[in-house]
């Protein structure tokens, strides 16, 4: 059996490792390829333009893959001259006139200057990276800026001769060797700018375009307290071509003087070192660049790096042929050929040494603590469970465990005391046993379906050994097997007859008030009743008599001011009428007690959108729903509280008022446009409005729910039970 689920994940391992070096492939490959073109001013093989193009790729590596590199090289070091830059353009012309370079990165001068002779022939709106480029200004490529950008070359001349100047103190002259390519010329143009800030300190000797033996002859003739500050020499003035590390091999015996530069491909070959211009970092920023491009950026958005990407380098060798100390030297300066130390020498061997005594020792400590541990486990184990059985026995709840059979096969003292029996005598018994008639019952149904609870909470009526009852909360987790078969259940129990009975009395004190509720609103309304019979009938009467006693004193009266007063006396009069009238009404609609409660409701919501300006929206779909006077008042007054409710709070322009009746229920339901009403404000049992809807409600058997509607608003919904009498 192992060994087959061996087989199947070796099988899915294998499966995994073909889509990876199959499948993957095959859809980076269905993916169009970056064609890039590197246009190198120099020829391959030259150490600085090999490192510059090591350097591109070092940056674009990530993209190795989806990227196809054309390389081409001037090999202007050794060729030069229109026509044979002319041919350069034929050529390209014929090997490119098929193909669209999604970028094009040239590295010096005589690239850079090449291809914006011709961009608009060969590469016309294809981005260009620059660099390596002497003498940088932002008028050499400001026609074509959209398309270009780039980092510039900038030797540091000042900050080679200052180290050099510093490390060699005593320094009378300096011999600077260069040649006249365009680099060298380039070069020597940023050498005068800086003249004058050594002429008064030492003394400079140009040694320019000389023949190579000649300038062998040369450097042996210099004196002491002199170093050589060496820049380019590519070709001499015989025309002969030398590669920069060629130059440097037949220069350096012949001389006994410290040699600087301010290229990195001299460093190891001679030279002290200097604050060196690297081809690779040249490269490597280009890189950085055109990744940006392929990744959509316009090269108009990129600033040119005009700052040289230059560092401190020097060769220890050379440091110390001459007694330079390392401590001299700036702290961000990078040093090769440092001898190894022991440790360096050995670091392998070393470390797998130390990692074995490290690990030998760290078993050893392990093995100590874990001997150590396991005794103080078993010590701390052999009392928890003497803690855990004393605190299981003499828990304050009743604790038991039953089996599939419902037979208790282990409790607690504590279930024992409540129970009246020793615990010998309750395992072994069916847990029913100590159960009332109702709650075995009870039992009976629930227990054979317990396998589909992992926890359930139930409530059983157990007997004491004394005959007397009491409730018990019973927390019953059930436990299974592998299978998910039933093993047995852990009970706990709690009594709970004193709280069940102080939720009876409670349930009792609750039912109390609310019946006293509704029959301080009966008397309530009673009063409102009688209080707006006796304003109807007796104060509406005696306004009516003055009303037309004025009315015949003031046909009898032909003074003109005189009728002028009576009418307006009877004016108010008439108001006054109205206004006995509106207050009869608000204590007690006359509409309910001999109309319907239709009537009722929309005689309040003429009211209302007299009073508020709010338009009601009345739906009544059943008419002549007929109701007990008691039904429809308590209906009708929640129906009030609902509108006052909305004028208040609601910030509402609109009222929907249904009402219509579903199966055995009549339906009241009232929704406005407003703010709607909070959750809080619902809870709340500071809402006395919402309290009282409530209560009404209940006196009539009926159920309020009030909520936010989802439209916005607030919904108000009252179901009233239709019964036989009502």
């Amino acid at each position: 059996m192992i060994g087959l689920k061996k087989l199947t994940m070796l099988r899915n391992f294998l499966i995994c490792i073909f889509l990876l070096f199959f499948c993957l492939p095959e859809h980076a490959q269905a993916q169009e390829k970056k064609k890039i073109l590197i246009l190198n001013s120099y020829h391959q093989g030259l150490s600085w333009t090999d490192n510059i193009v090591k350097g591109i790729k070092e940056s674009l590596k990530a993209m190795e893959n989806s990227i196809d590199y054309y390389i081409e090289y001037m090999d202007t070091k050794r060729f030069y001259g229109d026509k044979y830059f002319e041919k350069i353009f034929n050529l390209m012309k014929q090997k490119y006139s098929g193909i669209k370079f999604d970028l094009i990165i040239v590295s010096d001068n005589d690239a850079l200057l090449f291809t914006m002779k011709h961009y608009q022939r060969l590469f016309y709106e294809i981005p260009v990276i620059f660099c390596g480029i002497n003498n940088f200004n932002d008028s050499l490529i400001e026609k074509y800026r959209k398309w270009f950008t780039g980092v510039a070359e900038e030797t540091d001349v000042r900050g080679t001769l200052d180290i050099a100047l510093k490390l060699h103190p005593n320094t009378q002259r300096v011999y600077i060797i260069n040649d006249i390519t365009t680099t060298g010329l380039a070069m020597k143009k940023g050498l005068l700018e800086i003249f004058p800030e050594f002429l008064n300190k030492i003394s400079f000797i140009m040694l320019e375009n000389p023949d190579m033996k000649e300038l062998q002859k040369e450097v042996e003739k210099i004196p002491p307290k002199s170093i050589i500050l060496l820049l380019l020499v590519n070709r001499d003035k015989t025309g002969n071509f030398f590669a920069y590390e060629e130059s440097l091999d037949l220069l350096y015996p012949h001389t006994n003087s410290p040699i600087y530069s301010v290229w990195d491909f001299y460093l190891g070959r001679g030279i002290i070192g200097g604050k060196l211009t690297s081809a690779f970092l040249q490269g490597k920023k280009a890189g950085e660049l055109a990744l940006q491009v392929l990744q959509g950026k316009s090269p108009s958005e990129i600033p040119v790096v005009k700052e040289s990407p230059n560092e401190y380098m020097f060769d220890y060798n050379e440091l110390k042929r001459f007694n330079v100390s390392l401590n001299r030297l700036p702290k961000e300066s990078r040093i090769i050929n440092l001898p190894e130390s022991f440790f360096v020498k050995y670091r392998k061997t070393l470390t797998m040494i130390t990692l074995i005594f490290i690990g030998l020792s760290l078993v050893i400590v392990i093995l100590t603590i874990n001997i150590s541990k396991r005794k103080k486990i078993e010590e701390e184990l052999r009392i928890s469970e003497e803690k855990y059985r004393d605190l299981y026995d003499n828990a304050p709840d009743m604790y038991h465990s039953v089996d599939k059979n419902g037979i208790i096969i282990e409790c607690n003292e504590t279930e024992a005391k409540m129970l009246g029996y020793k615990k010998e005598e309750i395992i072994g018994k069916p847990i029913t046993y100590f159960m009332t008639e109702e709650s075995k019952k009870a039992q009976a149904e629930f227990f054979p379906n317990i396998e589909k609870y992992s926890f359930i909470q139930v409530e059983r009526d157990f007997i004491r050994k004394d005959g007397s009852v009491f409730t018990a909360s019973l927390n019953v987790y059930v436990e299974v097997d592998e299978k998910g078969n039933f093993v047995k259940t852990k009970t706990i129990g709690r009594d709970i007859t004193y709280r069940k009975q102080i939720e009876e009395e409670l349930r009792k004190s609750r039912e109390a008030l609310r019946k006293l509720s509704v029959y301080l609103q009966n008397i309530r309304e009673n009063e409102r009743k009688e209080i707006a019979k006796e304003i109807h009938d007796e104060l509406g009467q005696s306004l009516t008599a003055l009303k037309l006693s004025l009315s015949w004193i003031k046909k009898r009266v032909e003074d003109e001011f005189l009728n002028k007063k009576f009418d307006e006396t009877l004016t108010i009069v008439n108001a006054l009428i109205k206004q006995v009238q509106n207050i009869s009404n608000r204590l007690r609609p006359s509409l309910i007690d001999y109309l319907t409660l239709e009537d009722a409701i929309m005689w309040q919501v003429k009211e209302f959108e007299r009073n508020t300006s709010i338009v009601c929206n009345v739906d009544i779909a059943e008419h002549g729903i007929k109701l007990s006077k008691n039904v429809s008042l308590t209906l009708f007054r929640i129906f009030q509280e609902a509108l006052t409710n909305i004028a208040r709070h609601a910030n509402a322009t609109e009222v929907d008022i249904k009402m219509f009746r579903s199966e055995a229920s009549i339906l009241l339901i009232i929704k406005d446009n407003g703010i709607g009403i909070s959750d809080e404000k619902i809870k709340s049992p500071e809402s006395f409005g919402l309290m009282a809807m409530r209560e009404r409600a209940y006196s009539i058997n009926a159920t309020l729910d009030i909520h936010r509607s989802y439209e916005g608003g607030t919904e108000i919904i009252i179901s009233v039970p239709v019964r036989n009498n009502d």
